[in-house]
């Protein structure tokens, strides 16, 4: 596993049957990983402020407090996306600091969910995103489902499953 890989956002299928797919993207592995840095640089501050360094603790502290709260409030977002073939509706909704944030869609209208790669300027600056297809034609809407650079294997996976799902739904051949 790359350092990459280790650090992406999970794409975890939280429930799946034939009335209800609901995904969802929660970074825990990240934001564990950030949370433990932070302590430790509060840490570090704070043996500074006993050794007699209060400027250096004071400072150590302040940077460890802004730039963990910086990464945290960047870090911290679920996106749980659930189709509902009962009530016919598709639901995104995205939960941060600054709080949650929903769409409800229709589900006739919803096309398929496909992957879309934005390169990068330097090797390894790839970015996998995920969107949802409604309509065809004009009428054609891109809808962006915000994610923390999720794995793209397991992009390539949910595309997969959301779409054999979606095609069951209008009694398609799922290949």
């Amino acid at each position: 596993m790359t350092p990459a890989g280790f650090l992406a956002g999970p794409l975890r299928v939280t429930q799946e049957s034939d009335a209800v797919l609901e995904v969802e993207n929660r970074p825990t592995r990240r934001v564990a990983i950030a949370a433990a840095l932070i302590v430790l640089a509060t840490a570090a501050g704070l043996a500074a402020i006993a050794d007699g360094a209060s400027g250096t603790g004071v400072l150590v502290l302040a940077l460890a407090g802004l730039i963990g709260w910086l990464y945290l409030r960047a870090a911290v977002q679920v996106t749980q996306l659930r189709l509902d073939r009962t009530a016919g509706l598709a639901r995104l909704r995205v939960t941060t600091f600054r709080g949650q944030h929903e769409e409800t869609y229709a589900l006739a209208e919803l096309h398929k969910l496909d992957s879309v790669t934005q390169y990068g300027t330097a090797a390894g600056n790839d970015e996998t995103r995920l969107v949802l297809i409604c309509g065809s034609g004009p009428e054609r809407r891109e809808i962006l489902l915000p994610t923390f650079q999720p794995d793209p294997e397991e992009v390539v996976r949910l595309t997969g499953l959301v779409n054999r799902w979606l095609s069951r739904l209008r009694g398609e051949d799922p290949s």
